[in-house]
């Protein structure tokens, strides 16, 4: 019974790591403390970029009609994140970009 369990266990693990996704540069990123960071992985699942809410950094740049997000600088080299709307700004390391929202069907 005791080779089961630690058995169980290392399959269990494996299967974790497995299913979870491989650490990037822009997971390693730490976003300043004067950002609030909302949600996360932008514009795809597990994306660089973030969703911001307003802070005294970001007041004045957010908008009834576009979200605000933050983006690891590296993050604008990807053209997925370049294409999704317009800088606005910029917050220590942090590229600050304007989203349009669409209007619901």
């Amino acid at each position: 019974m005791r080779s089961i369990i630690p058995a169980t266990l290392a399959a269990a693990s494996l299967a974790a790591c497995a299913s979870a996704p491989s650490m990037t540069t822009s997971e390693a990123f730490v976003f300043p403390e004067g950002l609030k960071v909302m949600e996360g992985g932008y514009p795809y699942v597990g994306g660089p970029c973030r969703l911001l809410g307003e802070t005294f950094a970001t007041s004045e740049l957010l908008d009834d009609s576009a979200d605000l997000l933050g983006c690891p600088r590296n993050a604008m080299q990807d053209p997925r994140v370049s294409a999704a709307g317009r800088v606005v700004g910029e917050y220590e390391g942090v590229v600050l970009v304007s989203v349009p929202r669409r209007p619901a069907p």
